[in-house]
């Protein structure tokens, strides 16, 4: 059985991976809506799908910049 402060430190490890791959799930669900609208004939991009665009990205950031602060957890 870990320690209490291992298990809290894996809970934050295992929740910041989880954020991360949600976020990097949403971004690339985006792109792959962009593309497909992009490849379609007569394409348009809803103004809507830009801002989904901006802020799927914004998150994927925010959560692959805590990433860096796991990598003792690995070495």
């Amino acid at each position: 059985m870990l320690p209490e402060r291992s298990r809290i430190t894996a809970g934050r490890t295992v929740a910041a991976l989880r954020r991360s791959r949600e976020a990097l799930v949403d971004l690339e669900s985006q792109l792959d809506e962009l593309l497909l609208n992009l490849r379609s004939p007569g394409a348009h991009i809803a103004i809507g799908a830009l801002d989904r665009l901006a802020s799927a990205t914004g998150k994927a950031n925010e959560a692959m910049a805590t990433l860096p602060k796991l990598g003792h957890l690995f070495a």
